[in-house]
């Protein structure tokens, strides 16, 4: 029995050690990556932030409120004061809002990045100190002061960054640009050593999640956001995301948590079913032997009572003290009774009900709440029965009070939670082992016009785009078959037909045997961002006027095609063309006519090419083309003297024609010209000698 939880205790020790390792690693890796980010961004991923941090702190509550757990409280008031102040950090730093602070970016994005980070890591690390000081005791906190701190210190920080200049807050030239950093990070590493200290980790999932989340919390403050050097560069850009990550974690963990009390309560519940089963058959053989019955009675685990027709106790089983903290004797004789114990939230009629004792057939069962003989409210469960003798005469009644506290804070959990999941931003689907759908939220039908009923017992097939590779799917599975989670993008296809890209994040939900009973989808839509990407791409690679490949673009492709026929032994063509007296159609007719006329001319010259050779424009009237892939030097010659023909004849510019020549100059690859630099030189010295000779021809490079 011991060998497993020690096995569970590696497992997780272990992660935690490969995720501090590769948390190290990528900061060396990522140091030759650039990744520049923007203002755009930046909020994008502050909102987002916001959005997860206020999840979580209401669920931390909701499970503070529900349990009087006081690290709930802290950790709940830490997420919530986190999200006003990453609210407030996103909305002063977004482009509509910064120019009314006092502030500049690099002054005010580091200043309220650190309030944020501030507030959170000393709300974690106080969760653990309050529970070390107070962990041989009951301890009750003070709820109004922990909101009332927490709101303080987010409104300090919102004064403090709206009217005065914040000072400089890194050094860029030094080797740890952010030191102060380090200050969420002194937090955040003592609340880790805490809670590694605190050992729950071992039994607790939510603890072992939490403990995730300082990790990453820790590394996002230590080797990330202290190398950045400037505004949205690569340590910038992975600090934001490891932020969210490690707030997912957090949520993660709660949410696994809640689940697995729920399977708890389901098998409780089956096995308590069992039991009465059991009971019933039992009581039924032996009704009639008064020392059987009590045996059975002074051993059940609900607290059971008989009561006279006069409303006298008869019997109480010793169950009682347990659940009330008052003994049987105490009951029976009077100095203690039921109506007593009834809690002042509930109503009158409960007490009523409780007086009853007439010959009723019916079952009588309802819940109500009792305060204990120590203060605590717990919920009880209480069903009753009337008795009759042989002769059909009413002899009494018997009840039966279970402790349902914990299915009833289940239950408030279960529904909190489903409340915070119809009402995500992000598209939610549960499905079971199968794949089938057994949930979605409204978020989901609005993405993808799907309703709940068209999807629910179906496999999400009716997304599929065809857009993606079966490598795609197979490494999906390859990691969600290991009971991790898989994230990745993903090309969807909407119930109108529509293509869309999702932000995904799939999570296997796993019994106690590791086996995967439920998976969980979050999915967020990301098309105009992709649009976004593509945009900026386009832009950055092609020409504005022609649509032809740029001169980094078309470089590029050289340098790629360069490489390939050097591995290969191949040869390619490199031609390097100019229009004859382009500038006379410019001053003739007009700058106008000849941006008309460059567009004709790259029409008819990818007209003469193959679809996979390459046109680019380097600028003016000067185009270079790339010819590979062949066997015989014909091909590219036959495609020159094609050029030739096409671009001498006639065009119609703005309803005039107009007629104008090039001159193209052609040089091979060769063992000699295998580099970028020297086969445009080769070509550029073709195109020199084709303009000497006359021009409107094609000369080709002699060594």
């Amino acid at each position: 029995m011991s060998a497993r939880p020690n096995t569970i205790d590696k497992q997780r020790a272990l992660l935690y050690v490969l995720t501090s390792v590769l948390l190290l690693s990528c900061s060396f890796m990522l140091q030759s990556v650039k990744w520049q980010g923007s203002m755009h961004l930046h909020t994008l991923m502050e909102v987002v932030a916001t959005l997860l941090a206020s999840f979580v702190g209401a669920m931390s509550l909701v499970r503070f409120f529900s349990q009087r757990d006081a690290q709930f409280l802290y950790i709940g008031a830490g997420f919530l004061g986190t999200a006003l102040l990453d609210g407030y950090h996103a909305v002063v730093t977004s482009w509509w809002f910064q120019p009314y602070m006092p502030s500049d970016m690099p002054h005010l994005i580091p200043w309220s990045w650190i309030a944020s980070r501030l507030f959170l890591s000393l709300l974690m690390f106080v969760s653990w100190l309050l529970w070390y000081k107070r962990r041989n005791q009951v301890y009750t906190p003070r709820v109004s002061r922990v909101f009332l701190f927490t709101t303080l210190a987010t409104l300090s920080c919102f004064i403090v960054f709206s009217l005065a200049p914040l000072p400089d807050y890194g050094f860029a030239a030094s080797w740890l640009p952010r030191p102060f950093e380090l200050m969420p990070a002194t937090f955040f590493g003592l609340a880790l050593f805490g809670y590694l200290f605190k050992g729950d980790w071992r039994r607790d999932v939510f603890e072992h999640w939490l403990i995730l989340s300082l990790i990453v919390g820790l590394a996002t403050q230590t080797v990330f956001m202290p190398n950045s050097d400037q505004l949205y560069d690569t340590e910038f850009n992975i600090a934001h995301l490891l932020k969210k990550a490690s707030y997912l974690t957090v949520l993660t963990g709660l949410l696994i948590s809640l689940y697995m009390t729920y399977q708890e309560l389901k098998a409780e519940t089956k096995k308590r079913t069992q039991a009465e089963r059991k009971a019933l058959k039992q009581a039924e053989a032996l009704r009639k032997s008064e020392s059987w019955f009590r045996a059975i009675a002074n051993h059940t685990h609900d607290w059971e009572y008989w009561i006279s027709p006069e409303g006298k106790l008869l019997f109480v089983s010793p169950s009682c003290e347990r659940i009330t903290g008052y003994s049987a004797e105490a009951f029976l004789s009077g100095a203690i009774t039921i109506d007593r114990l009834i809690s002042p939230k509930d109503s009158k009629a409960i007490v009523q009900q409780l007086s009853e004792t007439e010959n009723q057939t019916e079952v009588r069962d309802f819940d109500f709440r009792i305060v204990t003989s120590t203060g605590e409210e717990r919920w009880i469960n209480h069903v009753s029965l009337a008795i009759y003798d042989e002769n059909g005469q009413f002899i009494g009644r018997r009840a039966s009070n279970r402790d349902i506290t914990e299915r009833k804070l289940a239950e408030f959990e279960a529904l909190t939670l489903s409340k915070a999941l119809h009402c995500s931003p992000a598209a939610v689907i549960i499905t079971n082992a199968d794949g089938k759908v057994e949930y979605t939220n409204p978020k989901f039908t609005e993405i993808t016009g799907y309703t709940a009923e068209e999807v629910l017992g179906k496999k999400p097939r009716m997304l599929e785009s065809g857009q993606n590779e079966d490598a795609f799917y197979h490494e999906m599975w390859e990691t969600l078959k290991t009971g991790a989670t898989w994230t990745g993008e993903k090309v969807n296809k909407r119930r109108n037909g529509e293509l869309y890209w999702e932000s995904m994040s799939i999570s296997p939900i796993l019994d106690d045997e590791k086996n995967i009973k439920r998976y969980v989808t979050v999915n967020q839509e990301i098309t105009a961002k992709k649009q976004l990407e593509a945009t900026l791409y386009h832009q950055a690679n092609f020409d504005v006027l022609t649509e032809l490949a740029n001169r980094n673009l078309f470089h590029d492709r050289l340098e790629h095609a360069l490489k390939q026929a050097s591995r290969s032994e191949a040869s390619l063509a490199l031609m390097m063309l100019d229009l004859d007296h382009f500038k006379v159609v410019n001053d003739s007719l007009g700058h106008d006519a000849g941006d008309e006329l460059l567009r004709q001319v790259a029409e008819r010259m990818l007209a003469c090419v193959r679809h996979f050779d390459m046109v680019g424009r380097m600028g003016g009237d000067e185009f270079m083309i790339l010819i590979e892939g062949f066997t015989e030097s014909r091909i590219p010659k036959e495609i020159a003297a094609h050029l030739l023909e096409e671009l001498a004849k006639p065009y119609i510019i703005f309803g005039s024609e107009s007629q104008i020549s090039a001159s193209i100059g052609v040089a091979f690859s060769s063992p000699l010209a295998m580099d970028k630099d020297t086969l445009k030189k080769q070509a550029d010295i073709a195109l020199y000698q084709a303009k000497e000779l006359g021009r409107n021809r094609v000369v080709y490079f002699k060594p």
